[in-house]
């Protein structure tokens, strides 16, 4: 364990020597929240304030990114060469996968951090409900890295067939949940999909913590159940594929 701690600190300091991403998800946040968003609540008046629920949607948006961010780094550490030498530390393959999601939810932290920390100092909310949100989005994004990073064995036959389903199912997760709009307000067909989304019952649940009443999110201990259940599923496959994929890796 004590290689696994040395390896995180190491990669944690070369990621934020350049903070130019983190800039970037900041900005986008601020545009879409401040600018986008004011315009597009005033056109969808049969959600009550949908204003913060549209800024809800915007975090786990940010979370998604992040934990496809983090799949994408470690299929390019492979391409760059530079998994190879991680590959020659002293550390277990399986050390080595929880290493990169911890890496993940490290950044998922420090990137979307401040504008949850934002959204609740515009809206009036107690300090309390930070704690709460913050759990929400790292087990999110642990479950969204678990896929991403389980993906890899694509990306080390092809980077462009990885990067293609990447693309099309971070599409599909959005748009086919929750996130930017109510289940109540979606055709019944649209809204039997989404609920076969775990972003749906992680967007649902987050909005329950920040106490968002929109008359129809989900349960929140089923809610609750799906996220933590989809987390520890995907860490699990990760920690199968992983080590079996990393065997005879090459850089290009």
């Amino acid at each position: 364990m004590r290689e696994l701690f040395f390896l995180l600190g190491f990669e944690f300091r070369e990621e934020f020597d350049s903070i130019a991403w983190t800039v970037y998800l900041w900005l986008f946040f601020a545009f879409q929240y401040f600018v986008y968003g004011q315009l597009i609540s005033k056109l969808v008046t049969s959600v009550s304030d949908y204003y913060l629920y549209y800024g809800t949607g915007l975090l786990i948006i940010m979370t998604f990114n992040v934990g496809t961010w983090a799949g994408r780094r470690f299929v390019e550490g492979a391409h760059e060469g530079r998994l190879r030498y991680i590959l020659s530390l002293p550390i277990r393959r399986g050390e080595l996968f929880l290493e990169q999601v911890l890496l993940g939810l490290a950044s998922n932290l420090v990137r979307v951090g401040p504008p949850l920390v934002l959204i609740l100092i515009l809206n009036g909310m107690p300090a309390v409900v930070l704690l709460s949100s913050v759990a929400v989005l790292l087990a999110m994004s642990v479950g969204i890295m678990g896929i991403m990073i389980s993906l890899s064995f694509i990306a080390f036959k092809s980077f462009d067939i990885y990067s293609a389903i990447i693309a099309g199912l971070s599409a599909l997760l959005i748009r086919f949940s929750t996130v930017l709009y109510p289940l109540a307000f979606m055709p019944k067909a649209y809204s039997t999909v989404s609920l076969a989304n775990p972003l749906t019952y992680g967007g649902d649940l987050l909005r329950n913590s920040l106490s968002v009443d929109v008359n129809s999110l989900l349960n929140p201990q089923v809610s609750t159940f799906v996220v933590v259940a989809v987390g520890i599923s995907t860490i699990a496959l990760g920690m199968m594929l992983v080590p079996r994929t990393l065997e005879g890796v090459k850089s290009s």
